[in-house]
């Protein structure tokens, strides 16, 4: 029996080690600048990675349905911003396709997520 419990012992060490550095969503670097803060806990997050492929709350999603996918979530909460995310490595074509999509959505609050600058 103990060597069962010192097995399971190493697997809740590691559990409870590795949890934390598990990030959900996908990676993208963010661009630096000069920023103000916005409450983004319950914003839309649409994300281009530096491969340029796009995504909606963490699911990927073709480049030509971002506005409809976007437009049915801000429906359901209006007030709520729309957060445009691009890798610094990511096609800056694609980051304005993605916005003028948006945009085109009828969707008037949008912001980009920059990180801030150090100083």
């Amino acid at each position: 029996m103990t060597p069962l419990v010192d097995v399971m012992m190493v697997l809740l060490i590691i559990f409870i080690i590795s949890a934390p550095l598990m990030r959900s969503g996908t990676k993208v670097v963010l661009p630096k600048a000069v920023v103000r803060e916005t409450q983004s806990q319950r914003a839309t997050l649409v994300t281009v990675d530096r491969s340029g492929q796009a995504f909606v709350n963490g699911e990927r999603v073709a480049l030509t349905e971002i506005g409809g996918r976007v437009s049915a979530l801000v429906a359901r909460a209006p007030e709520l911003p729309v957060l445009i995310e691009g890798d610094t490595e990511a096609e800056y074509g694609k980051i304005v396709a993605v916005m003028d999509m948006v945009r085109q959505a009828g969707i008037q609050n949008v912001s980009l997520v920059l990180e801030p600058m150090s100083k």
